[in-house]
């Protein structure tokens, strides 16, 4: 890999420097632009934030870019009733109210990504927060607009790929950026102009780095045995005879182990790159638009040792591919055996992913007059993804383990209808479609094919100070491998009102019945496509290494039924502005893995199976002004989330995040800005039968930067970001591999942008 070094930055900073004693101009209070509120486009009706339905964040602007960093999950770990599932350094899933994969729908510009991220923890998304204009997070059920797989709430990334609007002044913009924790180098160029009624975007970034550094060694060996002994306690007096049979397996296994390098000072295999742009177009005329854009994204990451576990690699690889030859090609099986056998039972060294997804976007928006209907919005997404998992082998051989393919194509077209006295409404289809497969060692999950069509409409009724949205969905679910499949319907219904207490509060209450049909890893995982059940032999299963377990779907696992109750108080007074939530979210036939308490190939083997959960939380943050006059503004916050997911039949769910507080100091001038931010991660002690508990820690960052304007028409912005300034040694008990890879340690991150 390439080392990249932060040239580029010390070049930009004298060029700069240089055209600004040139012809510096008066400066311009930017970060008082920030300060205007902007509009919410998810959501069923375009308002600010304070006029919405829905428990929403809202990311944007200068302070987007005072957070984001590469995954979404790192990006928005401090906002309200949002946390970061982790799998090292690559991978950063959102969890919103202690939800994830499979339950958040990630979008982009509000239709669907269409990777493998919800398939698998170590599983990235395959998306830029580099690029985006602003990021949506909506927390909670958000079904009604956006199908069953958004139970647990929306990630909705805007950008500007189709542009929307013509531009009166052509903008471009350059970012270089370095980061000191893992010798980081990161390049972003944007265009953004108008020829007459077209509008064009280009973009294009490229980022590299080195290990990540961290304090201390990266393997915590002591709760790693720990874990392993209350794991065989579990397992019962069979798991102990098992043991005892297999005594020479055991000493290969613990050679094995020892072979795994606990690396001092830094996290092994962490480094990485990625690399992806896009070209949009659009007419843009006085009733509406119409465009299209073309993005490829690419991104490769490895994996911490000892994360991507291969049990029975070497000895049980013929049988593997024998017994899997009738659901899989043959070709390629064949092909895999013969690279396999050239390595003569060597080791997998390591472990890296390569992502690849090539994208095609439509969009457009037509606005009628003197009719019924106000407006008609479509969006089209087309996608082409590829996720490969290559093994480094000891002997210096390299073979894709396993191929993942995901081409899929989703719709979403709306119908918003002109008001009719205190009534308005939307109403809209969403369609979706993909093909996805897994070839290789790691394909426990059967090629399937996915569709989904649903209905749905949203009625708002307006009158004095109240306000209530009556919505409802119906979703029609199929997942089909060969010979076997799963077809049902699912339905949604919302109630919510806000009330205006006065011009500077209200209050918001909203009941919501949301259903979510399984997923196809909830259901086809290692299931025999001869009998639509889980395979009747052992040996036929196949290990899902990120999660260390032999993971059994099934076939006829119903579907979950979400009842949420929630209520809010939002204040905007002037210099005080706040928000307060408390929502129950009662989970009937919620889908989870659940150690079965036996085991195959010195692995664990977990089943999807259904329980009824509850989860109960609550989210609060208050923002005030300390002081505000002609020179600068002061600003202090604090804010703090805690969530709880009990199941019905006693414990908790597993890798569901700790609460946390914290507070953020904030001082701006007109071309200047610092923040200080700081927040307590408590200790996760409600854990599931076996998990361990995991330690609090305190994140303490800062952020300053600092504005030139550069002749009349365009400005450089020098920032400066410490991440992790107190060094703390981080176990995210979110992630499946906190005991093997903590979070990044102590960080300093120098950008300079250009913008003109």
């Amino acid at each position: 890999m390439r080392i990249v070094y932060p040239t580029r930055i010390a070049i930009a900073v004298a060029l700069a420097s240089t055209s600004f004693l040139a012809g510096a101009q008066e400066l311009r209070p930017l970060h008082e632009e920030e300060r205007i509120e902007e509009i919410i486009v998810t959501g069923a009706f375009a308002g600010t934030r304070a006029e919405t339905m829905l428990p929403i964040t809202v990311l944007s602007g200068e302070e987007l870019r005072e957070k984001v960093t590469n995954s979404l999950g790192d990006t928005l770990k401090n906002e309200l009733g949002v946390h970061n599932a982790s799998f090292g350094v690559g991978v950063g899933q959102p969890i919103l109210r202690g939800q994830t994969g499979n339950r958040v729908a990630v979008l982009q510009n509000s239709v669907s990504i269409t990777d493998a991220s919800s398939l698998s923890p170590d599983h990235a998304n395959a998306t830029e927060p580099l690029l985006a204009d602003r990021l949506e997070i909506v927390r909670g059920p958000s079904t009604l607009l956006y199908g069953s797989g958004a139970i647990g709430g929306v990630i909705n990334v805007i950008d500007n790929r189709i542009p929307e609007k013509l531009t009166d002044e052509t903008n471009f913009q350059i970012e270089q950026n370095y980061n000191s924790v893992s010798r980081e180098d990161k390049t972003v160029l944007r265009f953004d102009g108008s020829i007459g009624n077209f509008g064009v975007h280009l973009d294009y970034f490229t980022r590299e780095n080195e290990n990540v550094k961290i304090e201390g060694f990266a393997i915590d060996e002591d709760a790693v045995e720990r874990l392993e002994e209350l794991t065989h306690s579990f397992m019962g007096d069979d798991h102990e005879e098992d043991h005892d049979d297999h005594d020479d397996h055991e000493v290969d296994h613990d050679d094995h182990e020892e072979e795994v390098p606990n690396t001092n000072g830094f996290i092994g295999n962490s480094n990485g790159e990625a690399e992806g742009g896009t070209a949009g177009f659009s007419f843009v005329g006085d009733q509406g638009f119409f465009g299209f854009s073309y993005n490829t994204f690419e991104s490769g990451y490895g994996l911490p040792p000892g994360t991507h576990s291969h049990a029975g690699h070497e000895e049980d690889d013929e049988d593997h591919d024998e017994d899997h030859d009738e659901d899989h090609d043959e070709d390629h099986d064949e092909d895999h055996d013969e690279d396999h056998d050239d390595h003569g039972g060597e080791e997998v060294e390591s472990v890296r992913l390569a992502l690849d997804q090539t994208r095609y976007d439509f969009k457009g928006e037509y606005r009628f007059q003197n009719s019924w209907i106000q407006s008609i919005r479509g969006s089209v997404g087309i996608s082409e993804y590829e996720h490969s998992e290559i093994e480094f082998f000891e002997d210096g051989g390299v073979e894709v383990g396993t191929l993942f393919k995901n081409d899929g194509i989703n719709s979403r077209f709306t119908l918003t209808r002109t008001p009719t006295g205190n009534w308005s409404g939307v109403y809209g289809v969403q369609m979706a479609e993909s093909e996805f497969s897994a070839t290789g060692e790691e394909a426990f999950i059967a090629a399937s094919d996915i569709s989904n069509v649903g209905l749905f409409g949203v009625e708002r009724y307006q009158i004095d100070d109240f306000t209530g949205e009556l919505g409802f969905r119906v979703e029609s679910a199929k997942v089909s491998p060969a010979r076997c499949g799963y077809d049902d319907n699912v339905t949604s219904v919302s109630a919510s009102g806000l009330y205006d207490i006065n011009d500077r509060s209200n209050i918001m209450l909203s009941l919501s019945s949301s259903e979510r049909a399984p997923s196809v890893e909830e259901l086809f995982s290692n299931v025999s496509l001869d009998t639509c059940n889980a395979y009747a032999d052992d040996e036929k299963f196949v290990l899902h290494a990120a999660t260390g377990l032999f993971e059994i779907g099934n076939p006829n696992l119903e579907t979950e039924q979400s009842t949420n109750i929630e209520m809010s108080y939002r204040l905007n007074s002037g210099g005080v502005t706040g928000e307060f939530n408390a929502y129950r979210n009662e989970v009937d036939n919620y889908i989870y893995l659940d150690i079965t308490g036996e085991e195959h190939e010195e692995s664990p083997i977990a089943s999807y199976t259904q329980r009824d959960v509850i989860f109960t939380g609550l989210e609060a943050e208050v923002n005030f002004t300390l002081a505000s006059n002609d020179r600068y503004n002061a600003e202090m916050g604090f804010f703090g989330d805690m969530v709880s997911a009990e199941l019905n039949t006693g414990g908790n769910l597993p890798r569901i995040p700790t609460s946390k507080i914290g507070t953020e100091l904030r001082f701006f001038g007109n071309n200047w800005s610092t923040h200080l931010h700081v927040t307590r991660f408590n200790r996760q002690s409600d854990v599931s039968r076996l998990e361990l508990e995991t330690d609090g820690y305190t994140l303490v960052s800062l952020y300053a930067d600092y504005h030139l304007s550069v002749g009349t028409d365009s400005e450089v912005k020098m920032f400066l970001r410490g991440d992790n300034l107190l060094n703390e040694k981080i176990r995210n008990h979110a992630s499946f591999l906190k005991n093997y890879s903590p979070e990044f340690g102590r960080g300093v991150t120098l950008g300079l942008r250009f913008e003109y």
